[in-house]
């Protein structure tokens, strides 16, 4: 399943906010220098999920295509 997350770095806390079933909010703490603010979104939503992601398209941009896993 594709989702489109829209990720603010640098947030008071790491959250992700359902828009619906295929937009979502990521709110992490961590800087986007040097990829953490992916790497915390990666991990913030395997959590929210339970299921591995992988980020498709949007490294370097705040509006990111990501594939939930089967």
């Amino acid at each position: 399943m594709l989702i489109k997350v829209k990720v603010f770095p640098e947030s008071r806390e790491g959250k992700v906010e359902e828009i619906d079933s295929e937009n979502y909010h990521v709110f992490v703490r961590a800087s986007a220098q040097n990829n953490h603010a992916n790497k915390v979104m990666i991990h913030l939503l395997t959590t929210h999920f339970g299921k591995g992601v992988k980020l498709m398209s949007g490294r370097t941009r705040q509006n990111k295509i990501v594939l939930v896993m089967k």
